[in-house]
């Protein structure tokens, strides 16, 4: 599956206990689900940090991404994000703009995270939509963190965001776009060091 890639650099982060919710509008043709009120019901909550990068994983469940339904966000510069403060809305920007993908298709290439992005951000929902082909690996829109992980300094991890995902592979008008979702969250939780969160019993 093509998210497997933005997971591999996750599969071995540490865990904290904490408490958020995922929300908003999916549309999965693959499994013939159109909803305006989806919850994923998240209760999983990791991180990892390395070299100045924080990849949070919010997620339904601690079973394999491949089995479940999930959200990871993955902060470029910790260092930079921390520097602005917590009251600072940070953009998630993929080029060419979803809007202008919507209304044109592939002309201007296919949507991926700007090189300038804060952030990149990956939605998987093997859970709710199982053996489905989806590639939303490139989401776009905004986030808040009113506490950052600062190694020696901070563990505390809370933050807000309202997001939007499209699978370029399936545009055929800007009336049918394809598979897409729009979430917004909430999460709050503790990077705990301890025993690695594994994708294996």
């Amino acid at each position: 599956m093509v998210f497997l890639w933005a997971l591999s650099g996750i599969v071995a982060c540490s865990t904290g206990a904490g408490e958020g919710r995922i929300w908003g509008s999916v549309y999965l043709p693959d499994c013939d689900l159109e909803k305006d009120a989806f919850d994923m019901e998240i209760d999983f909550f990791a991180a990892d940090y390395f070299d100045n990068t924080l990849s949070i994983r919010l997620q339904r469940s601690g079973q394999d991404p491949i089995f479940s339904d999930g959200l990871i966000l993955l902060i470029r510069d910790v260092k930079e994000v921390a520097a602005a403060g917590g009251e600072v809305e940070h953009e998630i920007a993929v080029e060419p703009s979803l809007e202008a993908f919507k209304e044109n298709g592939v002309v201007d290439g296919i949507p991926r995270t700007a090189a300038n992005s804060s952030a990149r951000v990956t939605l998987y929902l093997n859970g709710t939509c199982p053996g489905n082909r989806l590639a939303f690996t490139d989401g776009a829109g905004v986030y808040q963190l009113t506490h950052i992980y600062i190694p020696g300094k901070q563990k505390r991890i809370k933050g807000s965001f309202h997001l939007e995902f499209i699978d370029p592979r399936f545009w055929e008008s800007p009336e049918d776009f394809g598979p897409h979702a729009r979430l917004s969250g909430e999460f709050d939780f503790n990077y705990t060091r301890g025993r690695p969160a594994q994708t294996f019993p």
